[in-house]
């Protein structure tokens, strides 16, 4: 779904606002990008159950969400069962968010 034309799709958008995350970390696959996961995963989830969208658009966000969080979820456990893990989590995805502001653009870079 096209937001306006020559702007980004809905997405294009929130795939850049996870990939400029993800690069701040580094790591896709580290505990470090546990909280960027999971703003991952409530983001597809909201598109999958909003109505006004196509239903492929809402099914392939359901399973991206699903399918994400499912992956996300051992190293969320993990995270969670050392001491001061929830805290690690928190900071983590405070530092994966400076200078992320989830501006839309029409630069691809």
């Amino acid at each position: 779904m096209k937001l306006l034309k020559g702007w980004l799709t809905l997405k294009e958008f929130e795939a850049q606002s996870v990939a400029a995350q993800a690069k701040t970390l580094a790591a896709a696959g580290d505990t470090r990008a546990i909280g960027a996961d999971w703003r991952f995963v409530g983001e597809e989830l909201i598109i999958a159950g909003n109505p006004f969208l196509n239903p492929i658009d809402r099914m392939t966000a359901g399973i991206l969400g699903v399918g994400l969080g499912f992956f996300a979820l051992p190293k969320t456990l993990f995270q969670l069962s050392k001491p001061f893990g929830y805290i690690e989590i928190m900071m983590w995805y405070n530092i994966s968010n400076q200078g992320v502001n989830n501006a839309p653009t029409i630069h691809k870079h």
